[in-house]
C-alpha cells in the first residue's frame, strides 16, 4: 500500500523548469511575473511545466486573433509615439531658436537666461517656456544655427546687387566697436547709387 502511495505521489512533469525559463524559450510571446507563465498578447497565464500545452495555446485561434491585434495595436501607438516626440522635439527647437533670436535681436546677453526670475518668468508665462535650456546650450546648439541662417538670409537678399559696407571701430570713449553695415545700392534715374535701408 505505500509503494502505491509513492508512486501516485511522483509526478511525471519536470520540476527543474521555472516560468523564467519557459519564457526565455518564448521571448517575445511569453513573459514571466511572480512566478507565473504569461501569454502576452491573451494576458493568460499558462503551466510552464508542460510544453505541449503552451504549444497548443499558441497554435490555437484565440492567440492567433489576440496576437494580431497585440501587434496592430503595439505599431500604432509606436506611430502616434514617435509622430508626438517628433513634434515635442520640433516645438522645444522652434521656442529655444525664437528666444535666442529674440536675445539676439534685442542684444540681451543668453547668460540672462539662467537669472531665476527669468526662468520662473518662462514656466509661468511662456508656453513651453520650460523647454528653453540653460544659456550655454542655447549657445552651443541654437545660436550657432540661427547665425548660419542669418548668415544665409542675408547673403540671399544682397547676391547679384552692389553693396555698401560701412565700417565703424572707435566708439565717443575710443572703446573698440566694431559695427559693420551691409546695404543693398540701387541706381536712381541720375545713374548714382543710393543706400536703401
Amino acid at each position: 500500500m505505500m509503494a502505491s502511495k509513492k508512486g501516485k505521489d511522483k509526478s511525471h512533469l519536470p520540476s527543474f523548469i521555472t516560468a523564467k525559463d519557459r519564457a526565455k524559450q518564448y521571448p517575445s510571446v511569453l513573459h514571466e511575473s511572480g512566478g507565473k507563465l504569461f501569454c502576452t498578447p491573451c494576458n493568460k497565464v499558462l503551466d510552464h511545466r508542460r510544453k505541449a500545452t503552451i504549444n497548443y495555446h499558441l497554435q490555437g485561434h484565440k492567440h492567433q486573433k489576440a496576437a494580431e491585434n497585440s501587434n496592430r495595436r503595439r505599431q500604432i501607438m509606436m506611430t502616434k509615439v514617435e509622430t508626438k516626440s517628433t513634434v515635442a522635439a520640433a516645438e522645444r527647437n522652434k521656442i529655444c531658436e525664437d528666444w535666442v533670436r529674440m536675445c539676439t535681436a534685442l542684444n540681451i546677453p543668453l547668460s540672462k537666461t539662467d537669472y531665476p526670475l527669468v526662468r520662473q518668468f518662462l514656466l509661468d508665462k511662456v508656453v513651453n517656456g520650460g523647454s528653453i535650456p540653460k544659456s550655454h546650450q542655447l549657445q552651443e546648439k541654437h545660436l550657432g544655427d540661427l547665425y548660419l541662417k542669418g548668415k544665409a538670409e542675408l547673403k540671399r537678399k544682397v547676391s547679384g546687387k552692389p553693396v555698401a559696407v560701412i565700417f565703424e571701430t572707435p566708439d565717443v570713449e575710443g572703446r573698440c566697436v566694431l559695427h559693420i553695415l551691409v546695404a543693398p545700392l540701387e541706381k536712381d534715374d541720375s545713374k548714382n547709387f543710393s543706400i536703401s535701408c
